[in-house]
């Protein structure tokens, strides 16, 4: 088996810790790289695994870069949260020879596609695991027009729109109002920001079909994917969204709906 660590290198926390780990898994035998240790983006790859040290901002990350080569991630938490990690930092040494003799279960996470359009053509393409946001960039409102299969869904005069995963329900989704859809689904979820329409509602849509939203203008807005990377919109851009081939695969231990993980996750929310 081989190895990989992911971390956010903006943090001497995760560094060092990632050299801690590092020397353990050596000490099984087994071979591992570090995100520290190539800096340059380059990676030793291949690699059956890839652990990622940090909160749901490291694992988003690590799922846009990892999941096109389908290699399964193990979220190991030193965030706040920590939605997306499977352990704790003190559950490694009871959990790490169960990954080594293959006791575990791999979870498939829907991602999204999606592409800016630009008078006709593709000008970029992203692929994120939560959601992707179009929203204003000022405090006044923006009008977006939406299809779904090129079926006219509503102009949408509000906020902006989230488009998200079953993973990204559970987000700024669900803050905006949308449902909590169970993260094994394949649909996707577009959700207004504050529209002024009453009868613009949260809309659930299989993931085989695409989302437009255009923008008509004369108003910019901001294209935000995962929370962590933005695209300016002018008017004329449309933004497609739709389920993509590749998968974020996570390694889990614990049943998703176990009494152990809620009372986990709950610890981890100040709630219990």
């Amino acid at each position: 088996m081989k190895i990989g660590l992911a971390l956010n290198l903006n943090k001497a926390s995760s560094i060092s810790l990632a050299r801690e780990l590092a020397q353990k898994i050596r000490n099984y035998g087994v071979s591992v790289w570090t995100e520290a240790e190539n800096k340059d983006g380059s990676r030793p790859w291949p690699a059956d695994v890839i652990m990622v040290l940090g909160g749901d901002g490291t694992i988003l990350r690590a799922a846009r870069e990892y999941a096109p080569q389908g290699v399964p991630l193990l979220g190991i938490n030193l965030g706040k949260v920590g939605f997306l990690a499977e352990l704790e930092v003190d559950e490694f040494d009871a959990h790490f020879e169960r990954l080594l003799a293959g006791d575990y279960q791999l979870e498939e996470r829907l991602m999204l596609q999606v592409d800016v359009h630009r008078s006709g053509t593709t000008i970029n393409s992203h692929l994120v695991l939560n959601d992707a946001v179009i929203r204003t960039g000022t405090a006044r409102v923006v009008e977006l027009e939406v299809t779904v299969d090129e079926y006219y869904y509503g102009n949408c005069r509000g906020d902006g729109v989230i488009c998200a995963s079953p993973t990204g329900s559970t987000g700024y989704s669900l803050a905006a109002g949308g449902p909590v859809l169970l993260p094994v689904l394949d649909n996707m979820v577009l959700t207004p920001i504050c529209p002024f329409s009453p009868t613009m509602r949260p809309l659930v849509v299989e993931a085989n079909r695409s989302i437009c939203i255009s923008l008509p203008g004369p108003r910019t807005a901001i294209l935000t994917l995962d929370g962590q990377k933005e695209v300016s919109l002018v008017p004329g851009d449309v933004v497609e969204v739709t389920g993509a081939a590749a998968r974020t695969r996570l390694v889990k231990f614990k049943s998703a709906f176990s009494s152990d993980r809620g009372s986990s996750m709950l610890s981890r929310r100040g709630l219990k």
